[in-house]
């Protein structure tokens, strides 16, 4: 009797839903990532994995290194026109071609040089000095993501990998962000490869605009497809049907599920206005402006006496806001946001904007509207928790709470803009909703807190 996990029928819906169901990671989003690392066990797998994510991070001007880990050499074994070393001088030049294809050049391409097919794994004595080499390679690089292998990939160089990359990650002082690509997994022969529920959170990033540089990428490295080493008729070749699998429109990911715990700090939003003063396209955008004339056009009150904004960054919807209150404080985390808030809003001496994390921190006094745009999901549920609670106190009897949030999956965030919305809608109480709409992208929803009496307003 064949085992459920071995079932071919059920392998292949678990991977069509695996590719299908993930939500999309929309590619603006991958601003925060300053110095990412690729990891590739081998010349081709960083086209095949992850070439489009490549290509968009350099799009973005982001630093982007690749490190190949095996030599590639073990992929025709018997050619006597292509000895070892030869093989692996052509792995390495199809390598840095392909890498220049996706715009890392030369100088952010390295190579471990291992033997393919004979990668340490963390029991055996050499994965020791693996990996100091390579924390002593990667260390000087300021890294703030790894992109790896995904930790069951079936082939053993890519779980080796894995296993090289985790230790040296706990070996590096900074903080990381830890993003797996699958490969081999889509070939996959056994349940127990794929991700296990609440293992990991995958998300997909939408790479159609992508497909001709990452084909030409992958069709790069011609000796594991076009036969170009032609003496070893038992030698490796991409089939054109697993090729086909790594050009459709989706790259899929994984990243731990422990983010949803962890609010994101003031040093991210740093890295990512480090190279700008708008890097959201809050003055230019389209979607900002309609979404900031929704927003106010959602108040229910014409006026307010006292308001709070959590998150007001450059001040753009403040702008908006302070037409609307005798008096605004805008917070936010960000130095360098809130200097463009106060130059905005200069000629407003009724706005003041204070540099504050909540609910670490929250402003004294009552107000009368509570505005929280597009900030919810960059708390962890409980700090989600601990904010609802500090802005239900805050807001006077009678008072207005807004919530407005972008409503697709974004991997950094610890929750998304739907989960942020049902939290205050779960936990508020002596508030009752007055406005809920959505758009194609964003969530708009108010609430009224209730008079003394218990009455509405």
């Amino acid at each position: 009797m064949e085992h459920p996990n071995l079932n071919p029928e059920r392998l292949e819906e678990a991977k069509r839903r695996l590719y299908s169901e993930v939500p999309p990671h929309p590619a603006s989003d991958l601003l925060a990532w300053q110095s990412t690392v690729i990891f590739s066990p081998h010349p081709d797998d960083e086209s095949l994995g992850c070439g489009g994510l490549i290509s968009q991070l350099g799009d973005y001007g982001k630093d982007v290194r690749v490190v190949f880990v095996t030599d590639g050499s073990m992929s025709h074994p018997n050619s006597t026109k292509f000895p070892p070393e030869a093989r692996a001088a052509l792995r390495r030049e199809e390598a840095r071609k392909a890498c220049s294809l996706l715009g890392v050049g030369p100088d952010r391409v390295f190579f471990l040089a291992l033997p393919d097919g004979q990668v340490p794994s963390e029991w055996e004595p050499t994965f020791s000095g693996v990996v100091s080499d390579l924390v002593a390679l990667i260390a000087p690089w300021g890294v703030d993501t790894f992109v790896v292998p995904w930790r069951r990939d079936p082939h053993e160089d890519h779980r080796a990998t894995w296993e090289i990359c985790r230790s040296a990650a706990n070996r590096l002082e900074q903080p990381l962000r830890w993003v797996e690509y699958p490969v081999w997994m889509w070939e996959a022969r056994n349940l127990v490869d794929l991700p296990r529920e609440e293992e990991v959170i995958g998300w997909g990033l939408e790479i159609e605009n992508k497909l001709a540089v990452k084909e030409a990428a992958i069709r790069a490295h011609a000796s594991q497809w076009l036969g170009v080493i032609d003496d070893d008729p038992a030698g490796f070749q991409l089939p054109e049907e697993m090729i086909a699998k790594f050009l459709r429109p989706r790259e899929v990911y994984f990243v731990p599920p422990d983010k949803r715990y962890r609010s994101l700090d003031s040093t991210y939003f740093d890295e990512v206005y480090r190279d700008g003063t708008d890097p959201w396209n809050f003055e230019t955008s389209a979607y900002e402006r309609d979404k900031y004339a929704a927003t106010l056009a959602a108040l229910p009150d014409a006026r307010y006496r006292r308001a709070l904004e959590i998150g007001s960054s450059i001040g753009v919807l403040s702008e908006g806001l302070a037409a609307r209150c005798d008096a605004l404080v805008g917070v936010d985390p960000v130095a360098k946001a809130l200097d463009v808030a106060r130059a905005r809003l200069q000629d407003h001496p009724a706005v003041s904007f204070l540099r504050m994390s909540v609910p670490d921190d929250f402003p004294d006094g009552a107000f009368d509207l509570v505005v929280v745009s597009e900030v919810g999901y960059y708390w962890s549920r409980a700090d989600l928790e601990k904010a609802i609670d500090l802005i239900g106190k805050a807001l006077e009897p009678g008072g207005v709470l807004l919530l407005v949030h972008y409503t697709p999956y974004v991997p950094d965030y610890p929750l998304t803009g739907d989960e942020v919305h049902e939290a205050f809608n779960q936990r508020l109480t002596g508030f009752y909703r007055v406005r809920a709409d959505r758009a194609d992208r964003y969530r708009l929803d108010v609430w009224r807190k209730e008079r003394a009496d218990g009455h509405s307003a």
